[in-house]
């Protein structure tokens, strides 16, 4: 079983324009430098627009080029820093967890929320109870720190239902700080009963903090987004991922990819293919990638 531990469905009106851009400016660089071409952000922008697929059709079809069996996908709440965009959070879940609905067996629906919107709870309990959703995941960046007391009722309740929390753990638009590591660490440590995710494994600004948070005993990474950085310096990409399958054990760590926005630098196929076929002289057991590409999410993401 190979499980992408981190995707996003695109669709229109999701995000603002202002982020978007955002994200347009971010990646060309990267792409220019990996694919050795020249385009500009508008001509990344009309890529993009290929990966809008609200409903996940297009995704299966990725996943099953890449022999990938499932993906774990989630939308991103940014109202509260950007405005509100023209298709609500709330309606975004809902399409995540009718993706997951029209695709039996190939998606994990995790519920994006902003702890601070005065109808969270409300938002939580309706994903979680009546769309069969399996887990939150939260955007620091979009203003709070994780660890702030106004999140605990969230996490209280995951808890009880007995779902993970993933929390974005890397740079991002702004808020850089409350993305630290150390923040998430403090809600593992406060919650010790409630699984706790850095989402993207803290990227190259904070790998070596992130691994080492992963000792702890309910602190799980998923490394999506290091693509460049494996792109870039792949012997270090696998001397960062020994050293922390020696640290925090195998069963720590998920393959994931960030998708769509990392697959027009690394396609899923060859993404996969970095862990399942590692051209390194760094050796990793067989037991060890069968943890990292889908074990350790099943063992996250209970049926």
């Amino acid at each position: 079983m190979i499980i992408d531990a981190h995707m996003h469905l695109s669709g229109h009106g999701w995000v603002r324009g202002s982020y978007l851009r955002w994200v347009w400016n971010e990646f060309i660089d990267k792409y220019n430098k990996i694919h050795g071409a020249n385009i500009t952000s508008d001509e990344l922008a009309d890529i993009m627009r290929g990966y809008i697929d609200p409903e996940a059709d297009k995704l299966v079809e990725i996943l099953d080029k890449a022999g990938v069996d499932k993906g774990v996908i989630f939308s991103v709440d940014w109202a509260l820093m950007t405005g509100e965009p023209r298709v609500t959070i709330r309606e975004q879940n809902r399409l995540h967890a009718e993706a997951a609905r029209k695709h039996p067996g190939r998606f994990i629906s995790l519920c994006a929320l902003d702890p601070r919107r005065g109808n969270s709870m409300e938002l939580a309990k309706e994903a979680i109870e009546e769309w069969g959703m399996r887990g939150f995941y939260l955007m620091p960046a979009a203003g709070f720190r994780p660890d702030d007391p106004m999140c605990y009722y969230l996490y209280e309740k995951c808890i009880d239902w007995k779902v993970p929390v993933n929390i974005h753990c890397g740079m991002e638009t702004r808020h850089l700080d409350y993305n630290h590591p150390m923040y998430i660490a403090n809600v593992a440590l406060e919650y010790p009963e409630l699984n706790v995710i850095l989402g993207h494994a803290g990227l190259e600004i904070w790998k070596d903090e992130a691994k080492h948070i992963a000792t702890k005993h309910n602190v799980y990474l998923d490394f999506s987004g290091y693509q460049t950085f494996w792109w870039r310096r792949p012997e270090k990409f696998y001397e960062w991922l020994r050293d922390t399958i020696d640290l925090a054990g195998a069963n720590k760590i998920m393959w994931a990819s960030g998708f769509p926005n990392t697959d027009v630098l690394v396609s899923e196929k060859d993404w996969v293919k970095v862990i399942k076929e590692p051209n390194t002289d760094i050796s990793f057991t067989e037991d060890e990638k069968q943890w990292i590409l889908g074990k350790t999410a099943e063992q996250v993401y209970p049926a």
